[in-house]
Parts: C-alpha cells; structure tokens; sequence
C-alpha cells in the first residue's frame, strides 16, 4: 500500500462515517496539525497515529490494510469476498461453523464433478 493508498483509506473512513477530516482527528485524539501535516507532506502516518484512526472508526488495523484498496487496483480481495466476509462476522459462532462445513461440502462438490468430466 502506498501513502497515497493510505491518505485514500482516511479519507475514505471518514467519509463512510460522515466525519470531516478535522472530525476524525478529535474523535481520535490526535491534533489537527498531525493529520493535516501527513496530507500535505505526503507522509506515512505513524503506527501509533494510524491505530488511532482505526479505533475512532471501530475497525483493526488489519481491516484498514486488508480493505485498504478497491478490486481492480491491486487488491488481493474481491468486492465479493468483502462482502461475505462481512457476512460471516455477523453470525454467531455456531452459524459460522455451519457456514464452513456447507461451503467446504461445495467444494467438494465442485471438484468431484470437475473429476468426474476429465474421466469422461
């Protein structure tokens, strides 16, 4: 991810939660200068200052790298992906173990039909 993926990402997480960037900066409790300062300079944002970001906008760093850029832009994730992703951690435990042990049963599914074509 580039520092312009990573000004991107900001801006867009304030943007998704209606917050202006000066906004973001209060809600998590760092100095307007500091922000402004990265956009302007150009710069990365330092580990610390960017878990604060992530924190006021209630995602992990993880999430911010992970959803960091969009499909098609070198993205290693799909819209799609995202999207079930998002599924999966609204259901309980229990449902999400259903959910692999169905999908895994797809899968198998798929493959023993693709065998079954190449031996015909």
């Amino acid at each position: 991810m580039t520092v312009e993926d990573v000004h991107g990402r900001i801006r867009r997480l304030a943007a998704d939660n209606n917050l202006s960037i000066y906004e973001l900066a209060r809600k998590a409790g760092i100095s307007e200068s500091t922000l402004y300062n990265i956009f302007e300079r150009g710069t990365m944002p330092k580990i610390d200052t960017l878990d604060r970001i992530c924190t006021a906008v209630d995602i992990t760093m993880s999430d911010f790298f992970i959803f960091g850029s969009r499909p098609g832009q070198g993205s290693h994730i799909t819209e799609e992906e995202t999207e079930l992703l998002e599924i999966s951690r609204e259901l309980t435990k229990r449902n999400r173990e259903h959910l692999m042990i169905y999908a895994q049963g797809m899968i198998a599914s798929q493959q023993s039909k693709k065998k079954d074509i190449k031996n015909k």
